[in-house]
């Protein structure tokens, strides 16, 4: 091997070198901000926010769809926790409501759905660091940072203002 080939060989090595790194470097911020965080999609006229934990697994949903308008959240934590109960505590901030709730699934599948009327009142109080959170039977799920933005986001994507 001649020493222009042996020069080229190490100049080609040093550029996939430097492509590898810069295509680590743009997959970074993306699978940083997927994990532990909310999402959200509008498909098929269903407004869906859904949050992740850090192992990327569903721990609760925002989705709203017309005609009804109503927000229904979904928490897939608090199964275990809701045997039996039929009232849900909703907080965004420092302002509460107590709502109808229901179970759906069994074991490990277990989920808590709530529907929230349109417009509730709690959503009028959001403030930008406010935090979302269900209690069941004493049991909390507080949501990750943004939840009542999110929440805002989907009630404003079913209902139009």
């Amino acid at each position: 091997m001649s020493r222009a080939e042996e020069f080229a060989g190490v100049g080609l090595m040093r550029k996939l070198l430097a492509a590898g790194a810069v295509a680590l470097a743009m997959l970074a911020p993306g699978a940083s901000a997927q994990s532990g965080a909310w999402t959200y999609a509008y498909v098929g006229g269903v407004a869906t926010a859904t949050q992740r934990d850090n192992g990327g697994r569903v721990t609760a949903t925002l989705t709203c769809s017309p005609p009804t308008g109503d927000i229904i959240i979904t928490d897939y934590t608090l199964g275990r926790h809701a045997r039996r109960a039929t009232i849900a505590a909703v907080r965004i901030g420092a302002m509460s409501v107590n709502v109808p709730m229901s179970l759906e699934g069994r074991g490990r599948n277990a989920r808590v759905l709530i529907n929230l009327p349109q417009r509730p009142p709690i959503l009028a109080a959001v403030q930008p660091t406010d935090r979302l959170s269900v209690t069941v039977n004493g049991q909390t799920h507080e949501y990750l940072e943004g939840g009542p933005a999110r929440m805002r986001e989907v009630a404003y994507a079913c209902w139009g203002s």
